[in-house]
């Protein structure tokens, strides 16, 4: 920047001396201050108006450089203030209409729930019949098993219960759970194992469920093959088709003589089980 200051000042004092006080006559190239310049500071006037010159191109490019980076950051804002456009009327449209809920449960409806392979606790000939469609690794689906226990208790003849698997996908010890007791079953041992895997189903693994077939002195060769074989994937995936055919969605989910339970208190299957005795 002092350099321009220099050039530009020689220029002024080079443009007052041709033009006011000194005589304008030709410099001789002997190199004689007759004029009052020599040949050298002649020689450093053009090098200043070169370099003037450069100064002036490179500027002008530098000016049309800024005005491009201008022009790219106004569109760059543009494109922005148009996207804050449509997230803004994005907030601020409507939510959208909620999805309805579950279909209303129709209580009085009478499932057809068939036996088949289904474990049976309690008189097999009773004119109750309370089928549970249950997952292992459901806290809710353990809490009941003490009131079912009870209606048994106090109607040894009169109830019976069948018992459905119906394990939830988001828990992953369920399934294998389910097949360990079907294992149990064919030894013998099926409620056995049902109650040690509800008393602990926060804690089921592979090997707690071997724990349990080793206290319940299960064959653990045959036990072992058996819970690492498909033999009861499908008689499991029927229980669960017809829990979906029958507008079960959770666990636990019971049906006395196929209608679907309301209420799950000890009272509230009592009321209902007197009822249909009475009939």
């Amino acid at each position: 920047m002092k350099k321009i200051f220099f050039i530009i000042s020689l220029l002024l004092c080079v443009t007052l001396a041709m033009s006011g006080c000194v005589q304008k006559e030709p410099v001789k190239e002997a190199g004689v201050k007759e004029s009052g310049i020599s040949k050298d500071d002649l020689q450093e006037i053009r090098n200043a108006q070169t370099e003037l010159k450069t100064l002036q191109t490179d500027t002008g490019n530098n000016l049309s450089e800024i005005k491009n980076t201008l022009t790219d950051i106004q569109n760059t804002q543009k494109t922005i203030l148009a996207k804050l456009a449509d997230l803004e009327k994005k907030a601020l449209a409507p939510a959208p209409a909620a999805q309805q809920g579950r279909p209303a449960v129709d209580f009085n409806k009478v499932y057809n729930l068939p036996v088949a392979h289904s474990p049976i606790k309690g008189n097999k000939n009773a004119p109750v019949t309370i089928v549970e469609f249950s997952d292992f690794q459901c806290p809710y689906c353990s809490q009941l098993q003490s009131t079912i226990n009870d209606v048994l208790k106090a109607y040894p003849k009169d109830v019976r219960l069948v018992f459905k698997h119906y394990p939830l996908p988001f828990h992953q010890n369920a399934m294998i759970a389910a097949k360990a007791t079907e294992a149990a079953k064919e030894q013998g041992k099926f409620w056995e194992m049902h109650d040690l895997v509800f008393q602990n189903f926060n804690k089921l693994s592979e090997q707690a469920l071997k724990d349990f077939a080793q206290q319940l002195a299960l064959n653990m060769e045959k036990f072992s093959a058996d819970l690492a074989s498909n033999k009861y994937d499908k008689l499991i995936q029927q229980d669960m088709a017809l829990a979906r055919s029958s507008d079960v969605s959770g666990t636990p989910t019971l049906f006395i003589n196929g209608k679907r339970v309301q209420q799950r208190s000890f009272n509230d299957f009592k009321q209902t089980i007197d009822g249909i005795l009475k009939k």
